[in-house]
């Protein structure tokens, strides 16, 4: 009695049949070569996580950022046509937290790496599903030596995801768009974008997403860390509500990622004049934003809004002329909506400024902004469930990653950096950086 109680209350929420904790559920799935053939005889490997309990602590800020711990949870092998299945028990799924509301267990189902290349799948569902194709990337990443330097070739990003005949995208009902009240058809979901990194050290040298290739780094984006390396990854973000594969209320959310092996670099060789120059504000007499090392540092553990750096100033031992400005993992306050910006800035003495270079980064409408949240806040929660990788961001989470021309008329030994809403209001807050880096 008290299961069909629960069911009986949450069925205005999900508009689902009553699963018991013993019933059984099936995720159906496809695994294929990167050429289209079926992969038959692979093992699909399928792990399974705690729920989320809270995206909050007690005090409302977001909790500490944590890889989640995935256990085997099951293996399945891929038929001759492509096919295959996995069995879930729906108390393994999910589970009741109160009358109205059930946590949800957090699994992912990866192919073996090969050649360094692999894709997985992250979901959470309900009832009977299909998964997204599992379809390694052939990406074909290489390095050659062009005129500017190494050239990077790849092939474009893996096809988004499709949606199957029995799935349709989920309906959110939003308040507040455009003053009024809304229901929407979201998207499927999103479109894979290739996305760039590099790396030096262990450590992020470079992010770039959207990018095609030929890709030249550069010699300013290379700088003169040894021994770098480049890799491509692609996610896409979805949400399908089924009708029905054998019960109501059937829907999953998921996160599908792609990667390639680290292909090595030539070592950069272009020295920055920053280079162990000092900076306002530093968390430590020493500046850490200009040291060559790639590890984000924090302006301030207090994210107070008045003990926050709005700018950071970088001074050089002496005036100079300045062509580059490459910025390394930079982590902000964002505009919800509207104009958001980039400025630099430069000064002899350091109270007359000029303009050195302007990017604008944006500018969302409030109904853009509300939209795309539902798939910001899925990539936010699923950025570390990579079981190859490190943590992969995406949106606003992203660190930003700047190789910025720059034109001085007139020698500066101060440059400024601050991020702003294009308006009269105070300049965003700037809550980390890895490195600035300017260059005559």
């Amino acid at each position: 009695m008290r299961h069909l109680r629960h069911c009986l209350a949450l069925l205005p929420l999900l508009a689902a049949g009553c699963r018991y904790p013993e019933d059984p559920v099936f995720a159906y799935g496809r695994a294929l070569n990167p050429d289209g053939s079926p992969l038959a005889g692979a093992t699909v490997s399928v792990e399974r996580a705690p729920p989320r309990e809270s995206n909050y602590t007690e005090n409302g800020e977001p909790p500490p950022e944590t890889r989640p711990v995935f256990s085997p949870y099951a293996t399945s092998t891929v038929q001759a046509n492509g096919d295959f299945t996995v069995q879930f028990l729906t108390g393994e799924v999910e589970e009741w937290a109160s009358d109205y509301a059930y946590l949800q267990y957090r699994f992912r189902a990866s192919l073996p790496l090969k050649d360094g290349e692999g894709t997985f799948i992250y979901f959470t569902f309900s009832g009977d599903m299909e998964l997204p194709t599992l379809q390694r990337w052939d990406a074909r990443l290489t390095v050659g030596e062009g005129a500017q330097g190494p050239t990077l070739s790849f092939a474009p990003a893996p096809p988004a995801p499709e949606l199957p005949p029995s799935g349709k995208p989920r309906i959110i009902f939003f308040h507040g768009l455009e003053g009024g009240e809304e229901t929407v058809t979201m998207p499927a979901h999103t479109t894979p974008e290739s996305i760039l990194q590099l790396f030096a050290g262990g450590e992020r040298l470079w992010m770039e997403s959207g990018v095609s290739a030929p890709w030249v780094p550069g010699p300013y984006v290379l700088e003169d860390f040894a021994s770098p390396e480049a890799q491509l990854r692609a996610v896409a973000l979805g949400q399908w509500s089924f009708s029905p594969l054998g019960t109501t209320g059937s829907h999953v959310l998921f996160r599908q990622e792609w990667r390639t092996a680290r292909t090595p670099l030539p070592a950069g060789t272009a020295r920055p004049v920053s280079r162990g120059a000092s900076c306002e504000p530093s968390p430590s007499e020493v500046c850490p934003f200009t040291d060559g090392r790639l590890t984000p540092v924090v302006f301030s553990e207090n994210r107070a809004v008045g003990e926050m750096a709005r700018s950071i100033t970088v001074t050089l031992a002496e005036p100079m002329h300045l062509s580059r400005a490459v910025i390394r993992g930079l982590d902000s306050q964002h505009a919800f909506e509207g104009v958001e910006r980039l400025l630099l800035e430069g000064s002899a003495d350091g109270e007359h400024w000029v303009p050195l270079t302007e990017r604008r980064l944006r500018d969302r409408t409030r109904r853009e902004a509300i939209l795309r949240s539902e798939y910001e806040n899925l990539a936010l929660d699923t950025a570390w469930n990579s079981p190859f990788d490190e943590k992969l961001e995406l949106y606003d989470q992203a660190p930003r990653f700047f190789d910025l021309p720059l034109k001085t008329l007139e020698p500066v030994r101060h440059v400024r950096l601050s991020l702003d809403r294009g308006q009269s209001e105070a300049p965003l807050l700037l809550f980390s950086l890895a490195e600035v880096s300017l260059f005559p």
